[in-house]
């Protein structure tokens, strides 16, 4: 029995110095050899409508100056391990409202963008402010329940001008933040 057990030891002790060995050297490679760290970065462009287009990329971690200058106007949100946020505002609207954006009123009143015209299955993508559609002109009131297209920076800040200007001022209540 003892000499199956001194075959099993010494059978085994190559084996574990060979491993040790590895280890060793896997220890000693350069850096340029190990693979370098992953962080996923996740940037959020906010435009005029509301809208918010998200884009995602894993990019390795380098210095933090080329990290820093990389990214410059930007303002980083959040930052936890492996992860990073990054928001601009964009002085212009979303590229999905330059094809079917619409500025529309919700059933409670709301002026608001909306993807498409406004309706029951239609969800707001962003919450102007709060207007009595009774003491609209019926022409606009009509225009907003339809929806109003907007293409353009231009018609869209027109639009919004509008509908606060035919509004009566006192009735209407901000609900941007």
């Amino acid at each position: 029995m003892l000499n199956k057990m001194n075959f099993v030891l010494f059978a085994a002790l190559p084996l574990a110095i060979l491993f040790g060995i590895q280890q060793e050297a896997a220890a000693i490679r350069p850096a340029e050899t190990q693979e370098p760290a992953k962080i996923q970065i996740q940037f959020e462009k906010v435009y005029l409508d509301g809208d918010v287009g998200i884009e995602s990329k894993e990019e390795a971690i380098g210095k933090v100056e080329d990290f820093k200058a990389a990214y410059k106007g930007w303002q980083l949100v959040d930052q936890k391990k492996g992860f990073i946020l990054f928001r601009k505002q964009v002085d212009d609207i979303s590229p999905l409202s330059k094809t079917n954006g619409y500025i529309g009123v919700t059933e409670d009143g709301v002026i608001s963008t909306f993807h498409g015209r406004p309706g029951v299955l239609s969800e707001p993508i962003q919450s102007f402010f709060q207007i009595d559609i009774k003491r609209l002109e019926s022409r606009m009131a009509d225009d907003l329940r339809k929806g109003i297209p907007y293409r353009t920076k231009k018609e869209f800040e027109h639009v919004i001008e509008a509908v606060k200007s035919s509004g009566d001022q006192p009735h209407m209540k901000d609900m941007k933040t």
